[in-house]
This record gives structure tokens, sequence and C-alpha cells, in this order.
């Protein structure tokens, strides 16, 4: 397990701002995968003093099948534009990314840390190992 610390993902957050500022001055627009997208989305709103986020609300569940299935409850626009950066927590398994690279294939998504060798988000600023459990500082410590 590995325990990512507040510090870690304000430099990550302020990184994928830095990113979105370089590829995209003005006029984008910030989606929030929901729930683990949430708070690093937040902070990069808060560094580009970006006003408006939206929200992608998705949720999986296996009910014993081989793999998830991914139910979309989105009821936000979000624009298929390169000037829409889909926010993030994490790439473990890549269904969520697949998802979403389907359903917004022209969208930029960023997430805090990649840990998927093959499917890959635009932007991480933070790589790890696939199999190693990720504690983010917004989460129970239970979950540790």
């Amino acid at each position: 397990m590995k325990i990512i610390s507040p510090e870690q993902v304000e430099a990550a957050c302020r990184l994928m701002s830095q990113q979105i500022t370089k590829q995209t001055p003005q006029g984008y627009t910030i989606a929030a995968v929901s729930r683990g997208g949430l708070m690093p989305a937040a902070l990069v709103a808060h560094y580009l003093n970006h006003k408006n986020i939206l929200f992608i609300r998705l949720s999986s569940y296996d009910d014993n099948k081989e793999q998830a299935e991914i139910i979309d409850t989105t009821t936000d626009i979000i624009p298929d534009s390169e000037t829409t950066y889909i926010i993030d927590d994490i790439c473990d398994s890549g269904e969520t990314l697949r998802y979403l690279r389907q359903k917004y294939p022209h969208a930029k998504i960023f997430t805090l840390i990649n840990k998927n060798p093959t499917v890959k988000p635009d932007f991480a600023p933070i790589t790890e190992p696939q199999g190693l459990w990720i504690n983010f500082p917004w989460e129970p410590e239970d979950r540790a």
C-alpha cells in the first residue's frame, strides 16, 4: 500500500493545471469523474480560477461477472471536444478510461495516478505499479 500525501496531490494538480493552460489557454471545460475525480478536479479548477465543473457520474459492479459493468448516470452535458478535460483520481484496471475514451473520443483524460501500462490517460503526473493499493488523503483511514 502507498499513502499519497496532500502535498503530492497538490503538486500533481498544479502540474495538471499547467498542462491544461499550456494546451488550451482559455475556453476549456473541466469534467470530474464522480467520486474519485471530484477532489483533484476541484483543486485544478482552483489553480486555474475556473468556476464551472461538470460531473460524470459512473459506477461499476461485477455482480459475480467476469468483467465489471459501468453504469453511466451523468446528467450534465459534457462536450466531446479537444478542449474538454476529464479528471479522475486513478487509472487502474483501465475500464473507466476505456469507457470515457469511447464516449468522449476527442476529450483529454487526466488522472492523478496511472497504474496501467497499456491503457494510459493523456496526462498523469504520477505513475505507480499495478497491484499497488493507493490511499488518497480524502479517503477514510480504515481503507488503508
